[in-house]
C-alpha cells in the first residue's frame, strides 16, 4: 500500500504571481514541510516508501504556469484545487494523508474530496493542529474524510496504516477519530512521545525542492507549559515541555551539513527557553563542537536575559521570535499572557545590541480591548521599530478553534468578512471558501471574529495596513510622526477622516482596504495629507523636520516610479566619470544622520541643530533599493560628475571649490575620493 503525505498550504490566495512572489511571502511558500517529512522518515522506517507534496512549491508552479499560458488567462487561483487534486490522483498512491492548519482548511478539504472522487476507494487522513480540534465536526460535516489523527501523529499513524492494510478495526488506536458505521467514533488522546531524541531524523531526502534551499527547520522540541487564551498550540502538544538532547540536534545539523551543505537552520519549538539549564547546554555544546552554524529560536521575554542572550548569539543564535501580544498591562493578565511589558523591551535593546534579528509579535482585537489598549500596543509597536534589528508585526486576533477565547465566545462568533492574517493570508476569499466557512462555523471558527465591545474591526484592520505598510515604505517618517503627536493613532484618525471624503474614484466603488494600502496611490495621498492639511511648520518647529522628511519620501516614491517605468538614460562621453543610472541624489535640508539618531533617543525634533545632507540612492536588479548617507565632500565630487567633465576638470572644480579636507591636498583628496566613490559603484567612467 502506497502513501502520499500532503503539507498543509500557506500561501495559496493570491490574484497572480507577482503578489505570490514577493520576497516575504515567498520565504514562507519556500519553508520545508517538517512535519511531513518527519512522519515521512517514521514511515520509511516501517518499510513504506511515502511520497511528499509540498503544496507551496506547487501553488508557484501553478502561478507561473497560469501567467505564461496566454489560454489560461481566464483562469483564477481557486482553480488550484482542481490543479492539485489532479496532480495528487496521479501519484502512485492508496492512502492520502493531509497535514491541515486553520488558514488553508477549506482549500485542504476541497482537494481532499476531488481526490476522493476520483479514487473513492482511496483512504483520506486528516491530521495537524486544525484537523485535531475540530475532528468530529469535520467528519459529520464532510463524508469523503476517512479518518483524524489527533496530536503527534508519529506512533498512531504507523498503527492506522497497518490496520488498513490487513483490514483489521482501528478502535484500539489512540488518539485516532474514525468512522463506526453512520457514527463518528472519537478514541481517548494518545500519550505524548516522552523521547524525542528517538524520532528518526526528518526525511529531507523526499523533499524535491531540497537543492535549493539555503536554511532547513529542525524540530528542538514541543510543548509550551504556558496557557494563554488565544494560542493553540500549548493544547496540541497537551503543555508537555521537552526537549531533544543537544548531542541529537547537533547530529541532525552536522548530518545536514555534510550532505546538503546548509548551515543555517530555524530550531522549532514554541518556547525553547522555558528551561535555562537546558538551553545553557545547548549553547556551551555547540561551542564546544567548534563548528559553525546560524540558528533562530523562539522565546518568552520573561525567560530570557542578556547574559543567556550573549551566550546564544555566540553559539550561534542569529534570530529570535517573542510573542508580547500586547502593549497594555491590564490585557496581559486577560490574556494570561502575563509579561513585564518594561522588561519585554529591554530584551528587545539587548538582542539588538548583540545584532540578533528578533521578531516581536503583537495582537489587536481582543474582547476586552479598549481605545487605551491599542494605544499601548502601538505605541509599544513604534518603540520596537526604533530598533534596527526588530521586525514588529500586528496582527488581528483569530478565534483558533478549541481556545479558551474560542469556547468562550463560540456563540457570539460573527461573520463579517474581516478575516485575521493569522487564519488567512490572501486578500480575499474564494466563493466556494466562504460558502464552506459560513456553512460550518464550528469547523471554521478562526474565519469568524470576536465581539469587539469597544473597538471597531474595519477600524483595527485598517490601522493594521497602514502600520505595516508605513513600516516597511517609511519607517522613520512613521516613527516621527508618532513621536511628534504622542500617539500614531491621532495621526492615523485625522488622516483617516482627510481620506474618506477624497479618496479617489479607483476605489470609491469598491474600497478594498489591503489593495489599497499596498497601492502607490497610499503614499502619494497620505503625503498629500501631511503636507496640506497635518503638518504646520510655522507654528511647530517639529514639523519643519517632519516635512523634509515627507519630501524625502515623495522624492523616493518619484525615484521608484521612474525605475518601475524605464532607467535613466547615461548621456556621458567615453572614459568621462559620470553616475550611473542606477544612482540617485536626494539632498536634505536637514542632517540626516542627526535626524535618525534624535528618533532614536526620542528627542524633540523641535531642537534638531541646523544642517543638509545627501542620500545616494542606489537600485539593482532584482533587489530593494538601497541608501548611502554621503559625506559633504562625497556629495560635492558627486555633483561634477555630470557625464561632461573629464576627470582633470572634476578635480580642477572640485579644488575651486575650495572643501575642507582637514589639511590634504585638494587635488589629492579629490582624486582619492572619485576612486572611493567609483569602488562603491556610485561612479562610472
Amino acid at each position: 500500500m502506497k502513501v502520499c503525505l500532503i503539507s498543509p498550504p500557506t500561501v495559496t490566495e493570491y490574484q497572480d504571481a507577482s503578489v505570490a512572489e514577493n520576497r516575504t511571502i515567498k520565504t514562507v511558500s519556500e519553508n520545508v514541510p517538517l512535519g511531513v517529512l518527519s512522519l515521512a522518515a517514521v514511515l520509511e522506517q516501517q518499510g513504506r516508501q511515502p511520497i511528499v507534496v509540498d503544496l507551496n512549491r506547487w501553488y508557484q508552479e501553478f502561478l507561473h504556469a497560469r501567467n505564461s499560458d496566454t489560454e489560461g488567462a481566464a483562469r483564477t487561483p481557486v482553480e488550484f484545487s482542481a490543479f492539485a487534486a489532479e496532480r495528487i490522483t496521479s501519484l502512485p498512491a492508496d492512502v492520502y494523508g493531509f497535514s491541515t492548519i486553520c488558514s488553508s482548511y477549506p482549500l485542504t478539504l476541497r482537494i481532499a474530496e476531488s481526490i476522493k472522487q476520483a479514487k473513492p476507494h482511496a483512504a483520506i487522513i486528516l491530521g495537524g493542529p486544525q484537523a485535531s480540534v475540530v475532528d468530529v465536526p469535520s467528519m459529520r460535516a464532510f463524508p469523503f474524510i476517512d479518518f483524524v489523527v489527533r496530536g503527534e501523529a508519529e506512533e498512531s499513524l504507523p498503527l492506522l496504516l497497518d490496520a488498513i492494510d490487513t483490514g483489521s478495526s482501528p478502535a484500539p488506536i489512540a488518539g485516532l477519530t474514525f468512522r463506526s458505521g453512520a457514527e463518528v467514533t472519537r478514541n481517548p488522546n494518545a500519550p505524548v512521545i516522552k523521547d524525542l531524541d528517538a524520532l528518526p531524523t526528518p526525511a529531507f531526502h523526499l523533499h524535491p525542492y531540497i537543492d535549493e534551499c539555503r536554511d532547513l527547520p529542525l524540530e528542538l522540541g514541543r510543548g509550551c507549559p504556558f496557557a494563554c487564551e488565544f494560542c493553540s498550540t500549548n493544547d496540541f502538544f497537551r503543555r508537555r515541555f521537552r526537549l531533544k538532547s543537544p548531542a541529537r540536534v547537533l547530529e541532525e545539523m552536522r548530518q545536514i551539513k555534510q550532505q546538503y551543505g546548509i548551515t543555517a537552520f530555524d530550531l522549532v519549538h514554541d518556547m525553547f527557553t522555558v528551561d535555562r539549564r537546558k538551553v545553557v547546554e545547548f549553547c556551551e555544546t555547540l561551542l564546544q563542537a567548534g563548528e559553525s552554524y546560524e540558528w533562530s529560536c523562539s522565546a518568552r521575554t520573561d525567560c530570557i536575559d542578556e547574559e543567556l542572550i550573549a551566550l546564544m548569539h555566540r553559539a550561534g543564535c542569529r534570530g529570535i521570535f517573542f510573542g508580547i501580544e500586547t502593549g497594555s498591562a491590564r490585557l496581559q493578565k486577560i490574556i494570561k499572557k502575563r509579561i513585564d511589558l518594561h522588561e519585554a523591551m529591554k530584551r528587545l535593546e539587548c538582542s539588538d545590541r548583540y545584532g540578533i534579528k528578533t521578531a516581536a509579535s503583537l495582537i489587536t482585537g481582543f474582547p476586552e480591548e479598549t481605545p487605551d489598549d491599542l494605544r499601548g500596543t502601538v505605541s509599544f509597536l513604534m518603540d520596537a521599530l526604533r530598533l534596527d534589528h526588530v521586525e514588529p508585526q500586528l496582527h488581528l486576533l483569530a478565534p483558533l478553534a478549541d481556545t479558551p477565547i474560542q469556547r468562550r465566545y463560540a456563540d457570539q462568533l460573527t461573520l463579517d468578512g474581516i478575516y485575521s492574517d493569522m487564519s488567512h493570508q490572501g486578500w480575499q476569499q474564494s466563493p466556494q471558501d466562504r460558502e464552506l466557512i459560513a456553512s460550518y462555523p464550528k469547523v471554521f471558527p478562526n474565519f469568524y471574529t470576536v465581539p469587539t465591545q469597544w473597538l471597531d474591526k474595519s477600524y483595527l484592520k485598517e490601522l493594521r495596513e497602514f502600520v505595516l505598510i508605513g513600516m516597511q515604505r517609511f519607517r522613520w517618517l512613521l516613527i516621527a510622526l508618532h513621536q511628534d503627536s504622542g500617539d500614531l493613532l491621532t495621526v492615523f484618525d485625522a488622516w483617516r477622516a482627510w481620506r474618506l471624503p477624497r479618496i479617489g474614484q479607483e476605489w470609491k466603488s469598491s474600497f478594498d482596504v489591503s489593495a489599497y494600502y499596498a497601492h502607490p496611490d497610499f503614499q502619494h495621498e497620505l503625503f498629500q495629507f501631511l503636507q496640506s492639511a497635518y503638518l504646520t511648520p510655522t507654528s511647530n518647529p517639529s514639523h519643519t523636520v517632519i516635512l523634509n522628511m515627507v519630501r524625502l519620501e515623495r522624492e523616493v516614491c518619484r525615484l521608484r516610479k521612474q525605475a518601475d517605468e524605464h532607467q535613466r538614460p547615461i548621456d556621458a562621453r567615453p572614459g568621462v566619470p559620470h553616475i550611473p543610472s542606477s544612482i540617485s541624489l536626494i539632498r536634505l535640508a536637514v542632517d540626516y544622520e542627526q535626524l535618525i539618531a534624535y528618533l532614536r533617543r526620542k528627542e524633540s525634533l523641535a531642537r534638531l541643530p541646523a544642517g543638509s545632507s545627501t542620500l545616494a540612492r542606489v537600485t539593482r536588479d532584482g533587489e530593494e533599493a538601497s541608501y548611502v548617507l554621503l559625506s559633504q565632500l562625497s556629495a560635492d565630487l558627486l555633483e561634477l560628475c555630470d557625464g561632461v567633465r573629464s576627470l582633470e576638470e572634476i578635480v580642477e572644480a572640485f579644488a575651486r571649490s575650495d572643501p575642507d579636507t582637514g589639511g590634504v591636498d585638494v587635488r589629492k583628496a579629490g582624486i582619492f575620493g572619485l576612486q572611493v566613490l567609483r569602488q562603491q559603484g556610485l561612479v562610472g567612467v
